[in-house]
């Protein structure tokens, strides 16, 4: 089962690349996690332009995605509340 982790750097376990794709309110980058070397894919949204309703679809797709047991879906949900930033989830690309 997936588990939330709430860090103050998203950056401190994984470095970012390229971006893949975005839509109003994300963006979906390449990153590696620093001490494996895995590639995985990241949701990343900024928070402040979310309104209240958009919160709730936000707080519903992060339990949706803690609920997936696949092994091309990583483990982990970052908030990084400082910066209002959520990296969602991250999909294995290798």
């Amino acid at each position: 089962m997936a588990s939330t982790t709430t860090c103050t750097r998203f950056t401190d376990e994984y470095q970012l690349f390229e971006e893949l794709g975005k839509g109003a309110f994300s963006v979906v980058r390449r990153c590696m996690k620093i001490p494996t070397g895995q590639e995985y894919a990241a949701k990343i949204i900024n928070t402040k332009k979310l309104s209240a309703r958009d919160h709730q679809k936000l707080e519903r797709e992060a339990r949706i995605c803690r609920l997936l047991k696949h092994p091309n879906i990583g483990e982990e949900i970052f908030s990084d509340i400082l910066n209002d930033i959520c990296y969602v989830y991250c999909m294995n690309l290798q």
